[in-house]
């Protein structure tokens, strides 16, 4: 897939959750502000809110797609993530292993100090 298409999708995905996103935010203003404004457009399902979420996600998109500095910068940043060296399945599972080993020495390290303070503070405040 070449860079400018990816980049391309990229911004279609994001006019999509733009669109999802700021359709349930209309929803719930609506119900919180006037349910009655709300209306059906289309059956049931396809409300007021639906149709001004699909017009920020058009837009949203749109502005996206113009932006000549933003399609820029994502032009770079697809350039150099495909410059990127990925670790491989074993790779992966062996750093994934090292963080899960260092993690819980760590708690324990940590349970210790905090046993060991609880302790030597019960005692001072004993005496």
């Amino acid at each position: 897939m070449s860079q400018s298409r990816m980049v391309n999708m990229t911004f279609m995905t994001a006019a999509l959750l733009m669109w999802i996103v700021s359709a349930k935010f209309f929803a719930g203003t609506f119900d919180m502000i006037r349910p009655e404004w709300d209306l059906s457009l289309i059956g049931n399902e396809f409300r007021l809110s639906n149709l001004l979420g699909i017009g920020i996600g058009v837009f949203g998109g749109i502005y996206l797609w113009r932006h000549d500095k933003l399609f820029r910068l994502a032009n770079e940043v697809a350039g150099e993530l495909r410059k990127v060296t990925w670790p491989n399945v074993e790779e992966t599972r062996v750093s994934t292993l090292v963080t899960i080993v260092t993690t819980i020495i760590v708690a324990i390290c940590l349970w210790a100090f905090d046993v060991l303070f609880s302790a030597l503070t019960k005692l001072f405040y004993n005496l």
